[in-house]
């Protein structure tokens, strides 16, 4: 499969949120069920002092899956990775946009992920990580300075940006280099002790 150096989320990861969605909705129902059972053994009175509070609690549900399902198109569209020659751009958002800039040369690992409902749809994250990038998961985990996600090419994709990293000059080898003395100093060191056994000889 080609990849692209401009690349966003495919078109299923729509359907993906959606399932997620559904299978919330669904576990909500089923606790719904318990209620259920009971309200057919009240009065007739209670039952519709029930179905009141039933319904007053269904309009603000409603209002919320409306809302996820105005917002999944909105945050799939919103999505856009860059492989640049010296950089991976992330940029993701529906009101509050983040774009995030991570170097080749800082990147030391780069995990694929993959759920059992992403996996049927062909879908996989990479999740990207640097060095001097601070903070860790719930789970104890190093938190990805970047996360490539909703993209069935992934095993592409991350072969493509770890021959980009193979490419790059490691930063701390870079940082080595401005260290380390130069030639001249060394030479000006020497001279300078030799100046000094002298003075001290006579």
């Amino acid at each position: 499969m080609t990849v692209e150096r401009e690349f966003g989320a495919d078109s299923d990861l729509k359907t993906l949120y959606q399932v997620y969605l559904a299978i919330v909705l669904f576990g909500g129902f089923l606790w719904w069920m318990i209620p259920v059972v009971a309200f057919v053994m009240l009065s007739f009175e209670m039952q519709i002092r029930v179905v009141a509070a039933a319904l007053s609690s269904f309009v603000p549900l409603l209002i919320v899956v409306g809302f996820v399902l105005y917002w999944i198109p909105k945050f799939h569209s919103s999505i856009h990775y860059v492989l640049e020659d010296d950089k991976i751009t992330v940029t993701k958002g529906v009101w509050w946009k983040t774009k995030s800039f991570v170097p080749y040369n800082r990147i030391t690992n780069v995990n694929i992920y993959q759920g059992p409902v992403s996996r049927h749809f062909g879908l996989g994250k990479l999740s990207i990580q640097t060095a001097g990038f601070s903070g860790t998961t719930s789970s104890g985990g190093k938190v990805a300075e970047a996360v490539i996600l909703g993209i069935k090419n992934f095993e592409e994709v991350k072969d493509i940006v770890m021959k980009f990293v193979k490419g790059m000059k490691p930063e701390a080898v870079e940082a080595e280099a401005e260290i380390k003395p130069s030639k001249d100093i060394n030479q000006q060191i020497l001279s300078e002790l030799r100046k000094i056994r002298k003075a001290v000889e006579k």
